[in-house]
């Protein structure tokens, strides 16, 4: 019965990604190229973040080479405090990079949205200035230098 339920999950692993892979949600946020959507694996169920870059966008703005180092940045890094590239495939209008899903919003969100006046304590800022700087030193230790 195991060694069933491996080899299915084997033959699931070896099937192309498409856009078919996945159940788009609402958008996340917008960019220079796309936007970003939730979506969820039709396979597994597991929820992730879909950055859908369109090919005349990218054209127009000349960012072929941005978009292309984005990606092979992404696969070579793992960390929990950078988002993490899960797969990619394209379409005929779209590059597609389904990336892990950062829950709770961005950071200029906590300054603008969380409670009364825009800004946290001094205790948060140091949390959030070490989790950014803990995404930074793995980016430098992968030989990345982020802008």
């Amino acid at each position: 019965m195991y060694f069933h339920r491996y080899l299915q999950w084997k033959w699931l692993e070896r099937q192309p990604v498409t856009y078919k892979t996945f159940r788009m949600y609402r958008v996340l946020g917008k960019g220079g190229f796309g936007e970003v959507c939730a979506c969820q694996s039709r396979i597994s169920g597991k929820l992730y973040a879909c950055k859908k870059l369109e090919k005349k966008r990218i054209k127009k703005r000349k960012g072929e080479s941005m978009v292309l180092s984005e990606k092979l940045i992404l696969q070579k890094i793992n960390s929990l405090f950078v988002v993490n590239l899960a797969y990619a495939f394209e379409t005929k209008e779209a590059l597609s990079l389904v990336l892990t899903i950062m829950t709770g919003g961005d950071l200029k969100f906590h300054i603008y949205n969380m409670g009364g006046d825009p800004g946290f304590s001094e205790s948060r800022s140091k949390f959030y200035a070490a989790e950014i700087l803990l995404g930074l030193d793995h980016l430098h230790s992968n030989g990345i230098v982020y802008r």
